[in-house]
């Protein structure tokens, strides 16, 4: 049973694959995102034109910071409101960048440097993360999911 459930698992990871590299070959392009990431994108985002600009994007995503407190204390805080499967998106694509990029552990280095936190590094490189992406679908734009037709 087990096989029969990988090989069912296989097909439609191809399946996906095949989707994704029609719609928007660009998103297999960034560093920590496979194929079921970009195929959760492309679902949560549908079209990309739907968004104003690349604040309002990151905004949905979760990944743009708020400003919290009261009086004469203010904090940045995390958006705990958006889209929680693209924040999930984001944090596997910070996750994989500091595990493999020189550039990422530089950045959140600097960050903490600077006085954040390691949580408020990872919020700001989530944040760099989300304007790359809304970048990338951009560019990668077709109408919403329907495939180029062949």
């Amino acid at each position: 049973m087990l096989t029969s459930l990988e090989a069912a698992l296989k097909e439609l990871e191809q399946a996906m694959a095949a989707l994704v590299a029609q719609v928007a070959p660009a998103l297999l392009t960034l560093r920590g995102i496979g194929v079921v990431l970009a195929g959760t994108v492309l679902a949560e985002v549908g079209d990309v034109k739907r968004f104003e600009n690349v604040h309002h994007f990151a905004s949905d995503c979760g990944a743009a910071p708020v400003e919290r407190g009261s009086g004469k204390n203010t904090r940045w805080c995390v958006n705990i409101s958006g889209n929680r499967q693209l924040n999930r998106v984001l944090h596997l694509m910070a996750l994989t960048r500091l595990r493999c990029e020189e550039r990422t552990r530089t950045f959140v280095t600097k960050k903490e440097q600077e006085g954040k936190t390691k949580r408020a590094a990872l919020r700001a490189l989530k944040t760099h993360l989300a304007w790359e992406l809304y970048r990338t679908l951009q560019t990668s734009h077709v109408d919403g999911l329907r495939p180029a037709p062949s």
